[in-house]
């Protein structure tokens, strides 16, 4: 499930499964796997079009 922290607020953010874990994380370590999911998704959709040409 991902959870939203605003001024110590939790929001559930609609739309995501439920998991047994949970794992806080702060901003910076979240910027960088967002980045990270980004660059990999990125290449597999880079991959895909150059597989159609």
């Amino acid at each position: 499930m991902v959870f939203k922290v605003v001024d110590g607020k939790v929001k559930n953010l609609s739309g995501y499964n439920e998991w047994s874990e949970i794992i806080e994380i702060d901003e910076t370590t979240f910027e960088k796997l967002h980045l990270n999911l980004c660059q990999k998704m990125g290449r597999m959709v880079r991959n895909k079009f150059k597989d159609r040409a």
